[in-house]
């Protein structure tokens, strides 16, 4: 039973483009370094992974409202996380979000994920991988963030931003502005170690205004962790449980979904990942920062989405009773619902809420048989 409650958390996501955070970074005068050059930083960023330790501290202000099984994304985008990351390399670290109630550690060994709930005395092995997942504190390090964010958008525009200070060290800066008119989001800024290509710090902005979403680090430090870092803890007494990405299928197929349609809103569906399990009536749509997931929900999640929407100042989608819809937008996430019969759908992107909006009339109606 719990390994089914930790999947059923797993079945809601974001975006490939939510994944982004705001702080405010130490002004302290940085160290003189040469002429950078953008586009070869950002090469650099993307074809390096050191190992490190670091601890990173991100803050946002998006101010989407709450969303039934998506509490633990939207607290990310709405509010200050601290996380500390031990990295061996791409295939084997672990990242743990530290809140006042304990941790909630993720570790990455091979092709296994472990989840030690420090609250909860559990710890949760997770087997394959999905097409999409939920968001979670370990995205939010600025390396994670700063490589997603370039590599959806690797042929924009980059300068050169100048050098700050952060945390301790002096980083080289680079500003990627989006070319796509459909992505609500603005510049991007990151600034990495220049001798490791490290990312310190990303920011996020929205086409006008100051940054909404950071992240930084408090401290870091260069090499690999100690590998007692990176062994999950089997405590005595504590709760051990296995979950599969296949389960999701399965937890999906229940709601009985259609198939996600080939297109939507202009924008063809994505293919899965190589070595991905397909989830039954799930799709991403788009390419590079202006793209948008589907997810099949149950009625009282789709509900509680539309009512969550309209009290947060969202608009109702005109669609033909029975049927319900609403949608909600924020400077740079846009989030809208369909209840139609016993489920209904979710859509999440970072494209303009008249986009979702035309998803939403694109639809197919099918009740269950």
């Amino acid at each position: 039973m719990a390994a089914h409650r930790f999947s059923r958390r797993w079945l809601l996501v974001a975006a490939g483009a939510a994944g982004l955070v705001g702080a405010s970074a130490v002004t302290l005068p940085a160290a003189a370094i040469g002429p950078v050059d953008p586009a070869a930083l950002r090469d650099r960023i993307l074809g390096s992974d050191p190992p490190y330790v670091g601890l990173a501290e991100s803050t946002g202000r998006l101010g989407l409202p709450q969303i039934p099984q998506l509490e633990s994304m939207i607290a990310l985008l709405t509010g200050t996380t601290r996380v500390r990351a031990y990295v061996a390399g791409a295939q084997r670290w672990r990242a743990d979000e530290i809140n006042p109630a304990g941790e909630r550690d993720t570790y990455h060994l091979g092709g296994v994920e472990f989840v030690w709930d420090f609250g909860a005395n559990q710890l949760t092995s997770v087997l394959g991988q999905a097409p999409v997942r939920l968001l979670r504190a370990g995205d939010m390090l600025p390396p994670d963030l700063a490589r997603r964010l370039l590599q959806l958008a690797p042929t924009d525009t980059v300068t050169a931003l100048p050098p700050r200070r952060i945390a301790g060290r002096t980083g080289a800066g680079l500003r990627l502005t989006p070319a796509d008119p459909d992505t609500l989001i603005g510049p991007i800024d990151v600034w990495a170690d220049p001798v490791t290509a490290l990312p310190l710090r990303v920011e996020v902005s929205a086409r006008t205004g100051a940054p909404l979403l950071t992240t930084e680090f408090l401290e870091i430090s260069d090499g690999p962790p100690a590998e007692a870092a990176l062994v999950p803890p089997r405590p005595v007494g504590a709760g051990i449980v296995t979950s599969n990405a296949a389960d999701l299928g399965g937890a999906l197929r229940v709601l009985n979904p259609p198939p996600p349609p080939d297109r939507l809103a202009g924008r063809d569906r994505r293919p899965n990942p190589e070595g991905t399990v397909d989830l039954p009536g799930v799709g991403v749509y788009g390419s590079g920062l202006a793209g948008f997931v589907l997810i099949p929900a149950n009625r009282d999640i789709a509900e509680r989405a539309i009512d969550g929407a309209t009290v947060a100042g969202g608009v109702a989608i005109a669609v033909s009773a029975p049927l319900r819809a609403a949608r909600v937008a924020t400077p740079l996430l846009s989030v809208a619902a369909r209840s139609r019969g016993r489920s209904g759908e979710l859509l999440v992107g970072s494209v303009a809420p008249e986009v979702l909006e035309q998803a939403v009339l694109e639809l197919p109606v099918r009740r269950r048989p």
